[in-house]
């Protein structure tokens, strides 16, 4: 097990430090984008189509990281009523349905990915292929999965904060 958590701690540095470089990069990209066009004409068009696209792994990497503490949205009121085994109960249903939709959103993406590939569309500012801003989807979906797999395991051996009582366990 804590070879386990080496492992997705390691993969969870990786992916705030994915982060960190995305924000700056982006941030800068952006007000460069907005000091051209306040002094002259002229726009950098294709910084819209790359934030726009890096927002998308942000989002993904960001909610993966939200799942490995549990802190996706979620019925709290129903699950902080709730003792540690019918938390754990919870925490399993609710991993099973994560796990398919983010198990759909990797299909989904990979096919759309694969599509892209083989049609050899590009983007319309950069000319870029298309592809190389849709594999944002599934690879935001394995991280997803990792995390949601790993917040399960968590609180199945007593690791998350949500299953740890001041009086101990059930």
């Amino acid at each position: 097990m804590k070879a386990y958590k080496k492992i997705m701690g390691g993969i969870a540095e990786f992916e705030k430090i994915v982060l960190s470089i995305i924000l700056v990069f982006v941030t800068v990209i952006t007000f460069a984008n907005v000091v051209v066009r306040k002094l002259s004409d002229s726009q950098f068009a294709w910084t819209e189509e790359l934030v726009i696209n890096l927002f998308v792994l942000m989002i993904m990497m960001g909610c993966a990281l939200c799942a490995r503490e549990g802190s996706l949205i979620s019925l709290s009121l129903v699950f902080d009523r709730l003792k540690v085994g019918g938390k754990k109960i919870f925490v399993a249903i609710i991993t099973v349905a994560n796990t398919v939709l983010w198990v759909l959103l990797l299909k989904t993406g990979i096919d759309k990915v694969l599509s892209q590939m083989h049609s050899g569309k590009l983007t319309s500012s950069l000319g870029w292929p298309e592809w190389m801003f849709t594999i944002f989807l599934p690879i935001g979906a394995v991280f997803l999965i990792l995390h949601t797999i790993e917040f399960c395991v968590d609180v199945m051996t007593n690791n998350a904060p949500c299953v740890q009582e001041e009086g101990g366990n059930d």
